[in-house]
């Protein structure tokens, strides 16, 4: 299979189950914001813990679906390929939970930085928020709210997720949060 087609040279591509599209469709937005999210969730992975290490390899499995549900309405190229359920939803919560059990409350706002690691977390934090922006644009646009209420909620609580990783990184690692300073 030769890596370059040329069938995109004039801004058109294809998706997953063949069907040709723009490459400046909605669709084609979610499907490459998602794909975005799931490589710097990658690059940060390589730096993390291994404990931390296997949570987000699973996410990356999640967001994988996703992008595959994004790209395809075929249930023949999908298979059994079940989109993000709620279980999901709950299981990053809990992720969540595990990790706020260590942490203080936060009293002020936080500034992205203080390490590389934080800083590429809050990376991918933002991507996530941007990927689930697309998803709901291209959702709305075809009227497939019913089908994708969970992913939606699930990209929803991935960035919360991404947000507390980042306060939990600032801990294990031992450095302190950066306070915004509003000026007030």
């Amino acid at each position: 299979m030769a890596i370059y087609t040329k069938n995109g040279d004039k801004g058109f591509t294809r998706l997953a189950d063949g069907i040709g599209v723009s490459k400046s469709d909605l669709r084609i937005d979610a499907i490459g914001d998602i794909d975005e999210l799931n490589s710097y969730l990658g690059l940060l992975n390589t730096q993390l813990s291994d404990s931390l290490n296997a949570k987000v390899l699973g996410i990356q499995t999640s967001l994988f679906v996703l992008g595959a549900h994004v790209a395809s309405d075929s249930t023949e190229f999908l298979g059994n390929m079940k989109l993000i359920e709620l279980h999901d939803i709950v299981a990053l919560e809990g992720l969540i939970d595990e990790m706020d059990e260590v942490l203080i409350p936060m009293r002020v706002f936080i500034l992205p930085g203080g390490h590389e690691t934080i800083a590429l977390a809050q990376v991918c934090r933002t991507v996530c928020r941007r990927a689930e922006r697309s998803l709901i644009r291209w959702v709305q646009a075809e009227e497939k709210e019913e089908a994708y209420q969970i992913s939606i909620a699930y990209l929803n609580r991935l960035s919360d997720y991404l947000f507390m990783m980042c306060r939990y990184l600032h801990h294990s690692l031992g450095i302190p949060e950066i306070p915004w300073n509003s000026g007030r």
